[in-house]
Formats: C-alpha cells, sequence, structure tokens
C-alpha cells in the first residue's frame, strides 16, 4: 500500500519555523505597498513632534521610509518579528537605583536582535534564497517599524503609537528582514482593539499623547531622559517622577498587557545594579559610565545626560538623606547641566543644608544658568 505523500513545507512555513525556533514570539510576513503610517508619520513630522531628533525629519530618511525600494532593490516582502522582553518591574532595583524602562534593563536590545536577525537573514541569503538579496532592521534604519508589523498582523498601533498584539500584549521589540523574494503575506489585524479605552492618556503625567495616536515627543519622559540634551524644562522635571531612562507609564496602563508572556530571552533579563544608588551615580565619572552601561542602552543618555536624570529623580523624592551627594555634585560636577539640576533638586529637598549649598552657588558657580536656578531654588523651594 502506498503511503500519501507528506506536503512539503513552503518557503514561508520554513522561515517562519526558524524564527521561532531562533526564539522570536511572533513572525508574520508583509506585503510591499505603501504604507498608510507613512502620512502619519509625514504630519508628525510637520508638526514639530520629533523634537531635537532631527535625523528623523532629514530628506534621505524620509525618502527610504516612504521607498524601501531604496533599501533593498527589487524588495518584494517584509518579514516582521516581535521578541519579548520581561514585563515586570523589578522594585527592588528601582527603589535603589530609580526607574528603568524594562526594555533597557538587561543587555542593548541592538545587540540581541542583530544576532538574531543576522543569522536568520545569512539563512535566508545561503539555504532558503541562496543568492537573494535582504537587510535586517530593528530600530537601526529609516523604516516604518510598527507600520510594517501592523501591515503583517503582528499587531495593531494603539492610541500610545505603540504596536499591540491580542497574545502578546506590547511588552515586545520589533525587527524586520526585507527581502527581494515574494512571500505569501499576512492578513493585518484588522482595526484597532483600543475601544473606548483612554488609559494610556491618562497615565502620562506630561500628556505628551496629545491625541489618541498622537504623541509629542517633547513631552515624553523617554524623549527627556534618553534623547533630549541639556537642561529640561522646570515645569517639566516634579512630572518625571524617578525615572532615570525611559518610561513605561502606558504601557503599564493598557489592559492588554495582562495577556504579556514572559521573557524567553535571558540577555533582556534586568541586572541588578548590585551595590549602586542614586546617590552613588552622582558621583560616577565619565569612565565609570562607560564601562558600567558598556551592553546597556543607558549608555545612549550619556553620563551628563544620565546624571542629570539622575538628579531630577532625587529632587522628586525629596530624600533629605540626598542632600549631601546633591550638594557635593552642584560644587563639584564638571557639567554645568548636572549642577543646574542638582540646584533644583536641592530646592526641592529644602533644609539648612540645601539652602547652604545653594547660597554658595548663586555666588560662587561660574555658569550664569546654574546661578540663576540656585537662586530660584532658593525662592522657591529653601525660602
Amino acid at each position: 500500500m502506498m503511503l500519501p505523500m507528506m506536503p512539503s513545507r513552503t518557503p514561508k512555513q520554513q522561515l517562519v519555523d526558524r524564527a521561532l525556533a531562533m526564539g522570536f514570539e511572533s513572525a508574520r510576513v508583509a506585503a510591499v505597498s505603501p504604507l498608510e503610517a507613512q502620512a502619519h508619520y509625514e504630519a508628525w513630522l510637520a508638526a514639530g513632534r520629533h523634537g531635537e531628533m532631527t535625523w528623523l525629519a532629514s530628506e534621505k530618511h524620509r525618502a527610504r521610509r516612504a521607498n524601501p525600494e531604496l533599501l533593498v532593490s527589487g524588495i518584494r516582502s517584509v518579514l516582521c518579528v516581535a521578541l519579548c522582553h520581561p514585563p515586570g518591574a523589578d522594585e527592588e532595583r528601582d527603589r535603589r537605583v530609580g526607574r528603568i524602562a524594562r526594555y533597557a534593563a538587561g543587555e542593548d536590545y541592538h545587540r540581541v536582535m542583530k544576532d538574531k536577525l543576522l543569522a536568520l537573514e545569512t539563512w535566508i541569503r545561503t539555504e532558503l534564497f541562496p543568492g537573494s538579496g535582504s537587510l535586517w532592521y530593528s530600530d537601526t534604519g529609516a523604516i516604518l517599524e510598527r507600520g510594517w508589523a501592523e501591515r503583517a498582523g503582528i499587531g495593531w498601533v494603539g492610541k500610545h503609537s505603540g504596536v499591540l498584539s491580542p497574545t502578546l500584549g506590547s511588552w515586545f521589540l520589533l525587527g524586520q528582514i526585507l527581502m527581494d523574494r515574494a512571500l505569501e503575506p499576512d492578513e493585518p489585524v484588522g482595526k484597532d482593539h483600543c475601544g473606548t479605552c483612554t488609559r494610556c492618556l491618562d497615565a502620562c503625567p506630561t500628556r505628551a499623547i496629545v491625541a489618541p495616536w498622537q504623541v509629542d515627543a517633547r513631552l515624553c519622559i523617554s524623549y527627556l531622559t534618553i534623547e533630549h540634551r541639556g537642561v529640561i524644562a522646570r515645569e517639566l522635571r516634579p512630572l518625571i517622577g524617578d525615572w532615570i531612562f525611559g518610561c513605561d507609564l502606558c504601557q503599564e496602563a493598557c489592559p492588554w498587557n495582562r495577556f504579556a508572556p514572559p521573557a524567553r530571552e535571558a540577555r533582556l533579563h534586568g541586572r541588578s545594579l548590585e551595590g549602586w544608588t542614586l546617590e552613588r551615580f552622582l558621583s560616577i565619572g565619565e569612565d565609570a559610565f562607560r564601562a558600567l552601561f558598556a551592553e546597556s542602552p543607558i549608555r545612549r543618555a550619556d553620563r551628563e545626560g544620565f546624571v542629570r536624570n539622575v538628579c531630577v529623580a532625587l529632587g522628586n523624592r525629596r530624600d533629605e538623606t540626598a542632600a549631601h551627594a546633591l550638594a557635593r555634585a552642584l560644587e563639584h560636577d564638571a557639567s554645568p547641566v548636572v549642577r543646574l539640576h542638582a540646584a533644583w533638586a536641592l530646592g526641592r529637598i529644602g533644609g539648612a543644608g540645601s539652602r547652604a549649598a545653594l547660597a554658595r552657588a548663586v555666588t560662587r558657580d561660574a555658569d550664569a544658568q546654574v546661578r540663576e536656578e540656585a537662586k530660584l531654588s532658593i525662592a522657591e523651594g529653601c525660602a
């Protein structure tokens, strides 16, 4: 008796199976045609909501986002993948060192995604489609990642402008491989499933989600603690809380995250930063900062921006025990930006020691902005 032949797996099935075996939680294919997200992106730029991220508005970046043919000649398909990072916070660490966005608590996701996507791309070029052309991305170039993920059916774009999945929530990273081979596309989710919910808008202290699907980066805590350089506006500092890198508040508020699975990728699990505290971070030097965060996304904030954020966090905690370390930073830190935020934090904490440190800064600091901040802090916080 002849046995029925087992159907062979299609190239798409092989690719998806390979991606899932490598640890991605989702792998789906998007058809290549103009994205609806392009118009939204252009309107966002026109409104100036990208802030200091001027590269996003460059002609080269905009052209590449609008036309992926400029990235991969003859592009026919986009493989979209999702990799979950831990959905839970490390409360003990957060008490010691301030709050860190969960995606950034472990090894730099750019490194993790690069290793996985490059290995998958190599397999595509050498085994699945020998001689083909492809290119991987994961927050590394000028493509509309969320638009492609939505097209592929990874999820839909929520009101906080992040991608939401009915099975993964939103605690995941996105990656793409652009290919010059045609694969059967997957269906999009079809519609958003946020309904009338506005929890993400309500959870944002700075009101950065100015309307559903409209985020003004200039107000976003993630932007302020990572991309923004220099002085943080006085009116925004109290709203940042004790976030020292990034923010998760809109995702924490989202009810879809009750479905978020645990992260399987060990490299994305957070470091404890044992031995470090917010106060100790105030005295970290440039070399020590680079060494401590050499494999972390936190290095993107650079030492000045990071210690600035630490000052803001301490000011918002208003813990009198931090006054001595802040006074030392105000007197000795080489960065006027750090000294200015240390002065603000001392004004928030108050007390005789804070007042004395601020009074010294008013007469001795070499930077006019720092002197002015010290005056304001005495008048408003330590009067």
